[in-house]
């Protein structure tokens, strides 16, 4: 699977990977969005910043994101409305804005080819969805508290049969891998240095020491800019892993293109169009499960080009992709210093909406660093305490990992021998007394890798759409060699054996 933003993005792997011990004033672990931003943010000050990246510029969240720059937020604003205030809700969308201000300054200035635009923004209920009417009458009410300047949208907006919809200008739309790997370039110029395929293996906080495979780095200040932190954070257990998945397509000759971000109140469907070297795509994005509960086969991409053909005049399918999300339980992201830890930093909790979250992020820690002042800090402080407003949340979670630990344990099936597991096909399953990981590729090659994940010691499951494993209790997946792909986990998953 493959994001579409690979077109015109600059290629991957300019950067070598980390090799043996160096120093920095600063070490960013994480080169999307969040982790450039604030580098740029503290190189321009004058510190010495080193970033790590375990796969390439950009080719995590950031890459796999809509590419949908908007001062509210996916899910809505009227739930961020119910559990807090008319002012937190001016705050979310002030700080949005900026942050989306600060995305076009930064093209501008760097002159970075990623198809920035102003584009509008559409929240509109579809037919069969009449009772959706009331939840979108509390989003526009949530809009206006928030001070938006909120319009009827156009009843021919998209070909989707719609009832009725409310639209917000000034919004914006760019091409996600392009900007960050055209930012990338511009920080070497500034002094950054950045490294890819270099996978981080542990912290040491006391000493201050970020190690890989191949080498170290030693700093005074270390950001957690990974989506989720690394290792263990008592934040994990208030947050839900989930994913979701994009298609895109060409449609017939002499087609239109909607020119805009999309939100459906069906099942939920975002939509929007992308251009690349003459050529125009619409994609749609939805299809959210949690991680390691999603269905088999390729159901949810089928799901997405069915909804795109019933909908539009689709003449080839280009792309599919999927992305990771990390949803807070009070329904704002979390930014700023770890508990205990006055000079590590994280940023998560962005739920869908990761692009200008990241971007804002960046500001705040970058401030946090420096000892700089920042407004919007108090606001998403990651050491706050809402018992109250997350305590629904924390246990739903809380539950969920429950659920899949004992549970999954006892209910691994006993394998007799490898050959029942078939080509292409990943299983969980007991093993000379042993939970284990099989994997068979289409051309028979075997990996068995121990199913425990190192991160919290929940059991793995695959997934037949992406061909991973996933871990349902903190949103850790790896590849079927046992690499860590994303999320909380250090460490790869164990080999048993050789593959064969």
């Amino acid at each position: 699977m493959e994001a579409i933003w690979t077109l015109g993005s600059p290629p991957s792997g300019q950067f070598s990977p980390l090799s043996g011990q160096t120093r920095s004033d600063v070490v960013i672990i994480g080169a999307g969005i969040t982790g450039l931003t604030t580098a740029l943010s503290l190189a321009e000050s004058g510190m010495h910043v080193t970033v790590l990246e375990a796969h390439t510029v950009g080719a995590g969240c950031t890459g796999g994101s809509t590419g949908n720059l908007y001062s509210t937020l996916a899910k809505g604003l009227a739930p961020v409305r119910k559990k807090w205030s008319d002012e937190v809700l001016r705050d979310v969308v002030a700080s949005r804005s900026q942050a989306i201000d600060s995305i076009e300054a930064t093209v501008s200035r760097f002159g970075i080819d990623c198809g920035f635009h102003r584009r509008p923004l559409y929240r509109l209920v579809a037919q069969g969805k009449e009772s959706m009417r009331d939840a979108l009458e509390e989003e526009r009410q949530a809009m206006l508290a928030a001070g938006l300047t909120v319009q009827e949208a156009e009843s021919n907006a998209l070909p989707v049969p719609i009832i009725t919809g409310v639209k917000l200008e000034n919004q914006a739309q760019f091409n996600p891998l392009a900007y960050v790997r055209g930012l990338a370039r511009e920080l070497v110029h500034l002094g950054v240095t950045i490294h890819e395929h270099s996978a981080v293996r542990d912290v040491d906080y006391k000493r201050g020491v970020v190690e890989t495979e191949a080498g170290a780095v030693e700093a005074e200040h270390i950001v957690h800019a990974t989506h989720t932190p690394k290792g263990i954070n008592l934040l994990q257990s208030v947050m839900l892993p989930s994913r979701e998945y994009g298609v895109s397509a060409r449609l017939k000759p002499d087609s239109a293109y909607p020119q805009g971000t999309f939100w459906v109140l069906d099942d939920f469907h975002s939509l929007r169009s992308y251009h690349h070297d003459g050529d125009d795509y619409l994609m749609v994005i939805g299809e959210k499960h949690k991680v390691g509960e999603g269905e088999v086969d390729d159901v949810y991409p089928r799901r997405l080009r069915d909804y795109l053909s019933d909908n539009f005049d689709v003449q080839d399918f280009t792309h599919a992709w999927s992305a990771q999300q990390y949803s807070p339980a009070d329904e704002l992201p979390y930014i700023g210093r770890w508990h205990g830890r006055d000079k590590v930093y994280l940023a998560t909790g962005f739920a869908a909406d990761g692009l200008v979250w990241g971007a804002l992020a960046g500001a705040i820690l970058g401030d946090l660093i420096l000892g700089r002042d920042n407004r919007w800090h108090e606001r998403f402080d990651a050491r706050r305490f809402t018992p109250v407003k997350s305590a629904k949340q924390w246990a739903k979670e809380n539950v969920s990992v429950a659920t899949h630990f004992v549970p999954g344990y006892l209910s691994v099936s006993k394998l007799e021998s490898l050959d029942d597991v078939a080509p292409g096909q990943g299983k969980v399953a007991t093993l000379e007394g042993e939970k284990v990981a099989i994997y068979r590729d289409d051309d028979g090659k075997v990996s068995v890798l121990s199913a425990v994940c190192p991160h919290m010691k929940c059991l793995v499951h695959w997934n037949d759409i992406e061909s991973t494993w996933d871990c349902s209790c903190h949103g850790s997946r790896f590849d079927t060699q046992g690499e860590v792909i994303e999320g909380p986990s250090y460490h790869p998953l164990a080999r048993r054996t050789k593959d064969s």
